[in-house]
């Protein structure tokens, strides 16, 4: 039985690798994903093959509330290509964080990877692969 469900999570964390992929490679398309709730507003936008994700207070309750999902062609720049250059591909602003759309995807498939080999023992050898893996992770977001 916990093979089926370590088998399941890695699917899905494949999954989410293979869709951020996808938008990456859909650079000249835009698409926002928001959650509108009571007091707060929830959303994803990825762009150009950026992620920026927010989280809004709201002053008041809107009447629209739920999942909302827009798409298509970017006709004009992205809004941040201009903080970009200033302050680099991973960074926050005042609503949330942004980064480029590759390094979920890499995480992701890590996740996965680390999902199969969740059920063979743990060595000294795979802690130190582990070890490497986030120290590559973490020197990559410093460093771009």
């Amino acid at each position: 039985m916990l093979a089926y469900l370590r088998y399941a999570l890695t699917s899905a964390f494949f999954a989410a690798s293979v869709g951020c992929l996808a938008l990456w490679w859909k650079n000249d398309r835009f698409i926002f994903c928001d959650y509108v709730g009571t007091t707060h507003q929830f959303g994803i936008r990825a762009e150009a093959g950026f992620a920026d994700v927010y989280l809004l207070t709201l002053d008041n309750s809107p009447r629209n509330r739920g999942w909302f999902v827009n798409a298509g062609p970017i006709f004009s720049p992205p809004w941040f290509s201009y903080g970009l250059s200033v302050q680099g591909n991973f960074g926050s602003d005042a609503d949330g964080v942004y980064f480029p759309l590759w390094y979920p995807a890499l995480v992701f498939a890590l996740a996965g990877v680390a999902c199969l080999r969740l059920g063979r023992r743990f060595t000294l050898r795979s802690a130190i692969i582990a070890t490497t893996v986030v120290a590559g992770l973490l020197g990559m977001a410093v460093g771009l």
